[in-house]
């Protein structure tokens, strides 16, 4: 399967609850461990408080003068992504609120939303996993979780997204990459000490929706990917290192082409998952959060808008969409 390319774009630049980890058993001392993580990544400095970083920050503006700001986040990141620079931080405070997919820092703290929300992930008429994917991938997958010491019975219930997830965010924990320090989460908790209102795109239940939908031959060819990041870390490693350094330095091209696909030599039927799977994470997405900023617009509100890079970079992109709607859009880099 030549889909080899889909774990930087699955995690990192589209999906941000696939890396939020939820799972409804951790006990209240590893939940605070996480609040205090998080409150960590608000706005303080860090490295010497000078910003190295030069991420892409798009205005766009209507008829009528109205902006929102469109931010491409990844989900994972490193210290040295912060503190973001100034043209960022100016915008971003002079707003009247924030934009995200999900809030992810009420969402952790909010233990029945999350049981809630992962009810998708579960079979719920009597399967496991292993009634749904191949008898090789489910013993390579249960191995690589039994390795990374994440392995429970419980977890032959969920479907292969979580399997996923799961093993992609104990990857990228290893490699220095961690969701609590991604962009997103960063930006909701400045505004939470702004007292700024915080406002969901979409929804924890929409997400987990959309990945327990997918067809059983997507799931295995996803889950066989992580498990195959997961024997060859260097390469994934690699990967995330382009991705966040073109990410660090406004290169929306290095960030693009670092999460692209081969799809040279594919057979009609990997072409045509790969085309459900590219349709549901990020083409129907990009067309629902661009009517979103639209709808901003028609506010009159300032909305800072965070989304996944891939949902505002290059073409079918938010910033591509509403610019062929009309809009002015510009990049902003002082």
């Amino acid at each position: 399967m030549k889909l080899n390319r889909l774990l930087a774009l699955f995690m990192a630049l589209v999906l941000m609850l696939a890396l939020a980890a939820c799972d409804s058993s951790e006990t209240s001392s590893e939940e605070e461990s996480k609040e205090a993580s998080s409150e960590e990544t608000v706005s303080g400095e860090y490295n010497d408080g000078t910003a190295t970083s030069t991420p892409v920050l798009y205005k766009v503006t209507d008829g009528d003068g109205d902006v929102v700001w469109l931010f491409g986040s990844i989900h994972v990141g490193t210290e040295d992504f912060y503190p973001l620079p100034d043209y960022v931080e100016e915008a971003f405070e002079g707003s009247d609120s924030l934009a995200v997919e999900v809030d992810i820092v009420a969402f952790q703290k909010d233990l029945a939303a999350r049981i809630e929300a992962l009810k998708p992930l579960v079979y719920a008429d009597g399967t496991t996993i292993a009634d749904h994917i191949s008898p090789e991938v489910y013993e390579e997958a249960k191995q690589t979780l039994t390795d990374l010491k994440l392995y429970n019975s419980a977890l032959d219930y969920y479907c292969p997204a979580m399997w996923s997830s799961t093993i992609e965010s104990a990857l990228y924990a290893e490699m220095g990459a961690d969701s609590e320090l991604g962009v997103d989460v960063y930006m909701i908790n400045w505004a939470y000490e702004l007292e700024m209102e915080v406002v969901d795109i979409e929804s924890a239940k929409f997400q987990y929706e959309m990945l327990a939908g997918f067809s059983d031959g997507l799931q295995e060819i996803l889950l066989a990917s992580s498990v195959e990041s997961a024997k060859a870390p260097e390469v994934t490693m690699e990967t995330l290192q382009a991705m966040m350094d073109a990410w660090k330095t406004g290169d929306a091209e290095g960030v693009l082409q670092s999460s692209d696909s081969d799809t040279t030599g594919m057979t009609e039927e990997e072409l045509a998952l790969y085309d459900e799977y590219l349709n549901a994470m990020v083409v129907e997405r990009n067309q629902s959060m661009t009517q979103f900023a639209e709808n901003a617009l028609d506010s009159g509100k300032e909305v800072f808008i965070c989304v996944g890079a891939l949902h505002v970079l290059g073409e079918g992109g938010m910033a591509d969409l509403l610019a062929k709607q009309g809009y002015t859009v510009e990049q902003i880099t002082e």
